[in-house]
């Protein structure tokens, strides 16, 4: 019986410890203030950075896609 008594007590102490300690720790902040700059400097990027004749679709594509190109 005392060593249920003891365990009980223990039990009780450990969680009032657990529960001290998160109140009074130091609480996490949110990514966006953690992670913050006082500014951000965006420069001018130029022209078109992959070049002016650029479609985006790959030259010679190995993909079949299954259709026939119309001729």
């Amino acid at each position: 019986m005392g060593m249920i008594l003891a365990g009980i007590v223990v039990a009780v102490a450990i969680a009032f410890g657990t529960g001290v300690f998160l109140l009074n720790a130091q609480q996490q902040e949110p990514a966006w203030q953690a992670y913050s700059t006082e500014s951000t400097r965006v420069g001018d990027p130029g022209h078109n950075l992959v070049g002016q004749n650029w479609s985006g679709e790959p030259e010679g594509s190995a993909v079949d896609s299954g259709e026939e190109a119309p001729s």
